[in-house]
């Protein structure tokens, strides 16, 4: 008899109820009527039951955040740890207009990679040919505007299936510095995860970055001064599907990942934009966005898996090894595309090579 009340006060209380794996269970409560008017969540569950799903919203480093700066708040990876770039040498900070923008990697001797949106600013009010007057990589310093090496970028290549609506797709970009670095204990490269299987669910991967540790509502602009790290739990499919079912138009497909906490103290979040997923010092994968407000529970940071991006950077790579090569093919893209389309996306297409790379293409 108490049994049977028992379910069925379990099955009234519980809105849905999500198994990620068997020695990791969540029940979703109805929260409506406990958020405060302030509460800026949007629970994937909330009003399910009355069938007005709301949609869970998304935070992308965008050129609008600019215009939402919070001087007063203290922002980093939310949960994460102060480190260096003595333990994380391959990190890069991305400045924009003399602001950080996103977090970048290492990948070669004058190649960082980060997400592709990330761009999307600088190329909607800077001809691609003056790139390097607004876009600048920080390396060697834990501290994105001072310390290590400032260097120019020379030109960018994004992943031509990248897409950004209604969330990235293929949000993966490559910077050409306009130099080499010179490695040392606080700059080194890492290298891209060569196998073909996904980190698994329930295992841990490393993030970097310079995104939020408080607050953590997406009106706080402001990056924290030291480089952050946080441990994060990979996520199952199936679970990365379900926390973001709702989004409108947007499927979890097999080129993402998702990690978290489950009580939400971590997260990659903001300014962790292009930020470096690294499991047994290789790169598994790319911050690409989360949900709209950091560190929600049920609503993970999603990653771009190397394993969809790798054959892309090693072609780019290897067509453009020179400057000069990489900013011809750039000119001559933009004198076949109209200046007002040049933020729909940057692709060199001389090279062959640089369209076959993606899993999903055949080879010849």
């Amino acid at each position: 008899m108490w049994s049977i009340l028992y379910l069925v006060i379990l099955a009234l209380t519980c809105v849905n109820c999500k198994f990620d794996n068997a020695d990791d269970v969540s029940i979703d409560l109805d929260l409506e009527n406990r958020r405060s008017n302030d509460d800026k969540i949007r629970f994937v569950t909330a009003n399910r039951r009355r069938g007005h799903p709301e949609k869970p919203g998304l935070r992308i480093r965008n050129e609008h955040q600019i215009l939402l700066i919070d001087p007063k708040t203290n922002l980093r990876i939310r949960g994460g740890n102060a480190t260096d770039t003595k333990n994380f040498p391959y990190m890069a900070a991305i400045i924009i207009n003399g602001r950080l923008w996103c977090a970048g990697t290492i990948v070669d001797v004058n190649w960082v990679v980060t997400a592709a949106h990330c761009l999307n600013y600088v190329l909607s009010v800077s001809p691609l040919k003056s790139l390097g007057q607004f876009v600048k990589v920080r390396v060697g310093s834990a501290r994105p505007h001072e310390g290590g090496s400032l260097l120019d970028v020379a030109g960018a290549v994004r992943h031509p299936k990248f897409e950004e609506e209604p969330v990235p797709h293929a949000d993966v970009a490559l910077l050409k510095l306009s130099e080499n670095l010179e490695f040392n204990i606080h700059v080194n490269l890492i290298k891209i995860y060569e196998g073909v299987r996904e980190p698994f669910a329930q295992s841990f991967i490393v993030v970097t970055g310079w995104g939020a540790t408080r607050g953590s509502d997406t009106t706080f602009r402001e990056h924290t001064p030291d480089l952050m790290t946080a441990r994060l739990k990979v996520r199952s499919q199936h679970y990365c599907m379900d926390a973001y079912q709702l989004v409108n138009g947007f499927q979890f497909t097999a080129d993402f990942f998702c990690a978290s906490l489950r009580n939400g103290t971590r997260d990659a979040c903001l300014f962790d934009a292009g930020a470096p997923a690294v499991q047994q010092n290789r790169l598994m994968g790319i911050m690409s966005f989360g949900p709209e407000r950091c560190g929600h529970e049920y609503q993970p940071a999603v990653f771009v898996k190397a394993f969809y991006f790798r054959d892309f950077v090693k072609a780019t790579i290897s067509s453009y090894k020179t400057t000069g090569e990489l900013i011809e093919a750039i000119q001559q893209v933009d004198s076949r595309k109209p200046s007002s389309h040049l933020h729909e996306g940057i692709m060199p297409m001389r090279d062959k090579a640089l369209w076959d790379f993606a899993p999903d293409r055949n080879h010849d």
